[in-house]
């Protein structure tokens, strides 16, 4: 079923939480939750490294080069917002 009612959690923010990711499925069908944390963090303390361009490699790590052979997994739109949170 299609439907347009958004998933929506309300968490409060701790100070060990880094940063959030907003995707849409077309992130997290190819990619778990954990997966996709791991992937940032690998990525967001090198120097100069833009929030944009993490969400790139991740758009990048998704995209199947051949989406017939993934029953269309891959070949899906792809969103995504990274938020990163300062604490002070």
């Amino acid at each position: 079923m299609i439907t347009s009612e958004p998933d929506i959690c309300r968490e409060k923010i701790q100070p060990e939480d880094e940063f959030m990711v907003i995707a849409c499925d077309g992130v997290w069908d190819i990619m778990q939750n954990q997966e996709c944390v791991d992937f940032i963090r690998q990525r967001i303390g090198a120097p100069g490294k833009k929030l944009s361009e993490i969400c790139e490699e991740i758009f990048t790590a998704c995209l199947a080069q051949d989406p017939k052979s993934t029953s269309g997994l891959g070949g899906d739109n792809m969103t995504a917002v990274i938020v990163r949170f300062k604490h002070e």
